[in-house]
């Protein structure tokens, strides 16, 4: 009975995905890059992206597929956030030993940006990431003070998605790992992950407050929690674009 409920509730959410889960239009592209250079004076910003992974409990055909490197079973989900924690991007297809780079390369972001280009407009990601025209990752190995302020400058940015992750799971106890794992199959895990991050950018939206008691401890601690995944590092493709932003704002 439940099953057959929650089903038709998802159905009913799934429907108005588009209209929750957004990258910001060109209009709102200044406010956007302004809510991001006060987070770490990086310009041009206007998304973060990163994965987490979110357990579950899977048939056991492909079972190894979805075994992550931290040995337990879950989906990868990519998300981009916005500097006031809004999602802008979702995509929780992949199973967890699935690496970051590639899910990137199979979602529609790389289409996305290639379209906001022309408003030189990035994304930053971690390591996990390849460095791409629009998509800023830190410099591995930096040689130069220039170079460490630009990567002290990413990590303070990039902490954004650290913080939002946890309020997602803090409101939503079933995608945090303290509180269990999710029993249904991999499309349904999939769309309940979605309508979670779909009434994240309602609560947002309506000012719903955080309850001291929301949060798998019964607490607020998971708000802090860090990203999940630790991913390979990814090859970097294209520096340029990172040596000219470090050069004239980071020297």
């Amino acid at each position: 009975m439940f099953s057959n409920v929650l089903s038709r509730v998802l159905s009913a959410l799934l429907k108005h995905m588009r209209s929750y889960i957004v990258f910001p239009p060109v209009d709102d592209l200044a406010t956007v890059k302004g809510d991001f250079y006060a987070l770490g004076h990086i310009p041009n910003i206007i998304g973060v992206i990163d994965g987490t992974h979110v357990a579950c409990v899977l048939p056991c055909r492909n079972e190894q597929v979805h075994r992550n490197q931290k040995s337990y079973h879950s989906l990868n989900v990519q998300i981009v956030c916005l500097a006031d924690q809004y999602f802008s991007h979702v995509n929780a297809k992949y199973p967890g030993s699935v690496h970051d780079a590639y899910i990137l390369r199979n979602s529609s972001i790389p289409y996305v940006m290639g379209q906001l280009q022309r408003h030189r407009v990035w994304l930053i990601g971690d390591s996990g990431y390849p460095n791409l025209s629009w998509l800023l990752t830190p410099v591995r190995n930096p040689r130069t003070r220039a170079e460490e302020r630009y990567n002290e400058a990413h990590g303070q940015t990039r902490r954004i998605i650290e913080r939002t992750f946890g309020l997602l799971k803090a409101r939503f106890w079933c995608l945090h790992l303290i509180g269990g794992s999710l029993y249904y199959s991999p499309k349904k895990v999939c769309q309940i992950i979605v309508a979670c991050c779909m009434l994240h950018n309602l609560a947002l939206r309506r000012q719903v407050p955080l309850l001291q008691e929301d949060g798998p401890d019964g607490g607020l601690v998971a708000a802090a929690e860090p990203v999940d995944s630790e991913e390979e590092e990814s090859e970097e493709e294209d520096v340029d674009n990172r040596n000219n932003i470090i050069m004239q704002y980071f020297q």
